[in-house]
């Protein structure tokens, strides 16, 4: 297992931001990358789509990357962030566990 170094104040550090489209409020962490916004954007709106999570391979064709590796490191950094969780044991195991900015 990859361990990726981040100390408790940078998970704790968060921000509210306000949608321009749907004046929602939403609390997400100051540390979290434009690239982890866009996996959980994909694995959100896949989910609302098929009703199923995406599996690796599908969030990497899905967002134009060419390994699996800077996915899986990128979902690795969420689920420390607490963004996501896995079900062990399960194929697209992949549960949100907080809201993604909608816009």
């Amino acid at each position: 297992m990859i361990k990726l170094s981040l100390n408790k104040e940078q998970i704790k550090n968060t921000m509210k931001i306000k949608c321009n489209l749907c004046d929602r409020t939403v609390e997400v962490a100051e540390n979290l990358t434009d690239k982890q916004l866009k996996i959980l954007k994909f694995i959100a709106e896949y989910r609302e789509k098929h009703s199923i999570c995406p599996a690796i391979r599908e969030i990497m064709g899905g967002l134009g990357y060419k390994s699996t590796s800077p996915v899986f490191m990128l979902i690795e950094a969420l689920i420390l962030k607490k963004y996501l969780a896995k079900q062990p044991y399960k194929k697209r195991n992949l549960i949100i566990l907080k809201d993604v900015v909608c816009a």
